[in-house]
């Protein structure tokens, strides 16, 4: 992706962003506005003209007019309700006064998740932009903890979020038909937990780093699936995909990407267990025993009708650790607020099933040991992987490598799904490692203790252990 901001694609972005959605509410693409911002919004009064960057200006007097109205029922995507109107480009608030006409409030958020949501600035010193999660946030803009990024790249994103189903859109008419429709708040648009590409992304992942373990086993351990071959007496393998009846005794819900995931695997049998260091493929047994499973009736969740209802949905260990360590979960599932040990390992994130932002494919590496001291470990937006206290001065270091931590940053992309790394995108970076050598592999898959993965704090290998947004 580009590193400067191109006033002309950012604007050609745009305008299809807003194609998408005006065709996609069932309106008539003649009647897809025709005005720029620039001249919607004429006059422009020679004060305000004259604190905007010529790029700025340029995007501006291409950028098709979908102009934030209070009483508008149309939004130009999920996240943003559209361009703000002259008179709302430089923020009234006390935060940023002091930094004069640095920041331009570009597009104000939907709030679909949080009131607090401010949308997408634009910083004329950098001229970058970035999705600002919470007004809170500002204060201190050259110490943020979110990516900034030129606009075209944020708006390309979205557009690829539309390509691939995460968002789609819906009509007037099924908007009206249906009262309790869940998707109101950003019509026309809505948002999927889940997308079969994920699903197919997730099983090419895991496919391509059980081929790359295989083909490196010593020649006398094997892959075949043949009954008459000869069968280590410790370990008879692993069967893939795991049978329905282990999905279902492990509580895990119809109509997930887990259980996407999971049913879609390719028939295999494995003679190794280690698919990283420290980290195995679990036996059908295991893999019942969920550690948080026990925990579900601890989760009490209102749907939109306003129904209390059970939802059985909790951090699922999807590959086995070493050790243990405190659970990152605390309510609802200790409702006391005291974690217990768990077993550390790669995590699926909970979701909800009521609330369609989250994303069903996102993973938490839960490590044994705490990471982050040196300074060199990276959240996906490229802050240093340590997280502010929630109460109390100083920092704590985290314990969950590949996501950035509540405390640690954002996206610069999206308000807050953000914090945790997409299962294939883990999954493929360890297919790497183990096709470029880092990991060595012996006959029971990949080498070492999960002690490897304090590479990821160290000078020398961090790129390694390091997966961009």
């Amino acid at each position: 992706m580009s590193l400067v901001f191109d006033p002309d694609l950012s604007a050609h972005l745009h305008n299809q962003l807003l194609e998408r959605g005006w065709i996609g509410a069932g309106r008539d693409a003649d009647s897809i506005p025709s005005k720029t911002w620039w001249e919607e919004s004429s006059p422009i009064p020679f004060d305000l003209a004259s604190r905007l960057k010529p790029k700025l200006i340029r995007f501006l007097r291409s950028a098709k007019a979908i102009i934030f109205d209070s009483s508008s029922e149309f939004n130009l995507f999920y996240y943003l309700l559209g361009l703000h109107g002259k008179d709302d480009l430089f923020v009234p608030i006390s935060l940023l006064r002091r930094f004069g006409d640095r920041f331009v409030w570009l597009y104000p958020a939907t709030r679909i998740r949080s009131d607090e949501e401010v949308g997408i600035l634009f910083d004329q010193e950098t001229e970058l932009a970035a999705f600002v999660p919470d007004w809170d946030e500002i204060s201190w803009p050259d110490r943020q903890r979110w990516a900034w990024r030129p606009l075209q790249n944020i708006l390309q994103l979205y557009l690829d979020m539309v390509e691939e189903g995460k968002i789609t859109t819906y009509s007037d008419r099924r908007k009206e038909s249906e009262e309790h429709f869940f998707g109101f708040g950003a019509f026309p648009w809505q948002s999927h937990q889940h997308t079969a590409l994920d699903v197919e992304r997730a099983v090419s992942a895991l496919t391509r780093l059980l081929d790359a373990i295989e083909i490196r086993l010593p020649s006398n351990s094997t892959h075949s699936t043949h009954e008459s071959d000869h069968k280590q007496p410790s370990f008879e393998g692993i069967a893939l995909p795991y049978s329905g009846s282990v999905i279902k005794a492990s509580f895990i819900e119809p109509d997930t990407f887990v259980k996407a995931f999971l049913s879609a695997l390719p028939v295999r049998h494995l003679k190794f267990r280690h698919i990283a260091p420290g980290i195995r493929l679990q036996t059908p047994i295991e893999y019942i025993n969920q550690p948080l499973a026990d925990r579900r009736h601890h989760i009490l969740s209102p749907d939109p009708l306003g129904n209390d209802q059970d939802t059985p949905s909790f951090p699922l260990l999807l590959f086995r650790g070493e050790r243990e360590n405190k659970s990152p979960w605390t309510r609802p599932w200790f409702p006391d607020g005291k974690a217990e040990n768990i077993p550390s390992g790669l995590y699926i994130e909970p979701t909800d099933k009521y609330y369609n932002w989250e994303c069903g494919n996102r993973s938490r590496l839960l490590l044994p040991f705490s990471i982050g001291r040196n300074g060199f470990a990276r959240s996906s937006n490229g802050i240093p992987f340590k997280f502010k206290r929630a109460r109390g001065p100083g920092f704590e270091w985290s314990d969950r490598l590949y996501n950035d931590d509540t405390f640690s940053g954002y996206s610069g992309y999206l308000p807050w799904d953000s914090r945790s790394s997409y299962l294939h995108k883990v999954l493929e970076s360890w297919a790497e490692q183990v096709e470029k050598g880092d990991w060595q592999v012996d006959e029971d898959g990949v080498v070492g203790s999960i002690d490897k993965f304090k590479e990821a704090d160290t000078e020398e290998h961090w790129r390694e252990y390091f997966i961009p947004w």
